[in-house]
């Protein structure tokens, strides 16, 4: 973090410390608040083949949601599937990849 923080007990301590410091994209250095969202960065912004596919005109944008297998062209229409059919808040952060 910049400078120094406090907190109010260890609990918020570890959450802070779960969702700002713990998955960290080695390439980018990048923090996301789990695994799932280090992941779907790692595929959808490092991985070679994926950037090859999105080239080729394939779908690469995986759905957020676990269990849903739908995979878009672009980020916003998974932005718009989420929000339609997942009922995302439309003040999601979507770029969190």
């Amino acid at each position: 973090c910049h400078g120094e923080r406090t907190f109010p007990n260890a609990a918020a301590y570890e959450h802070h410390y779960e969702t700002n410091h713990r998955h960290i994209c080695e390439t980018c250095r990048k923090s996301f608040p789990g695994e799932k969202w280090l992941e779907l960065h790692l595929r959808e912004v490092h991985d070679t083949l994926i950037r090859i596919r999105r080239e080729r005109g394939e779908k690469t944008y995986q759905c957020f949601v676990e269990g849903c297998d739908r995979v878009c062209s672009r980020p916003k229409k998974r932005e718009r599937h989420l929000i339609d059919k997942h009922q995302y808040p439309k003040r999601f952060n979507f770029n969190i990849v």
